[in-house]
């Protein structure tokens, strides 16, 4: 368990950007707090997930790859995976041998195409993200225990909005002139 809350360390990020914003007025303030926020939220629940997941001798980048491929149907093809995971080729062969070692994963060439490798859920990664799951869904439901569902929808297409706008600063060459709300 962190020695400190995410909660208190939003806190005092937020005292820190104020001083900033003080110096350097037109700093964004508010949009500096919330992708700050979020990469506090994103790195704090990945930490409790790999809490988690450590009992069960399971990381966080080979328990996504076992979630990826149980929402296939159980198998798909690596380059799909690697898309899917935004994960690198070599990454995802690295997880790939640990799963296929534990024997939670098998690979097998694709029959019309050796170039692709098929990579599929054995009975036992099946059957231990089962048992994982249930206390990951209560973990992950407790989050959201303060919120409507209407509130979850709400802040699910907001999230939504913010990665479209890193979408469209991907793409462009310039930074775009902020537009006044």
């Amino acid at each position: 368990m962190p020695s400190f809350m995410p909660l208190s360390q939003v806190i005092q990020v937020e005292k820190n950007l104020q001083g900033i914003h003080r110096q350097v007025l037109d700093m964004p303030l508010v949009e500096y707090m919330v992708l700050r926020t979020a990469i506090i939220l994103g790195r704090d629940l990945n930490a409790r997930l790999d809490r988690l997941l450590k009992p069960a001798g399971l990381a966080e980048g080979e328990y996504r790859v076992l979630m990826a491929l149980f929402s296939c149907g159980g198998s798909a093809f690596a380059g799909e995976l690697c898309q899917a995971l935004a994960q690198s080729p070599a990454n995802l062969t690295r997880v790939c041998d640990t799963l296929v070692k534990r024997k939670w994963v098998s690979r097998s060439l694709d029959a019309t195409d050796r170039r692709k490798i098929r990579l599929s859920l054995l009975p036992s990664g099946e059957k231990l993200l089962r048992s994982l799951l249930p206390r990951i869904s209560t973990n992950v439901a407790a989050v959201f225990d303060g919120f409507k569902v209407a509130e979850r929808k709400r802040l699910l297409a907001d999230l939504k909005r913010l990665l479209a706008g890193i979408d469209l600063l991907n793409t462009e060459d310039q930074p775009l002139r902020r537009k006044k709300t």
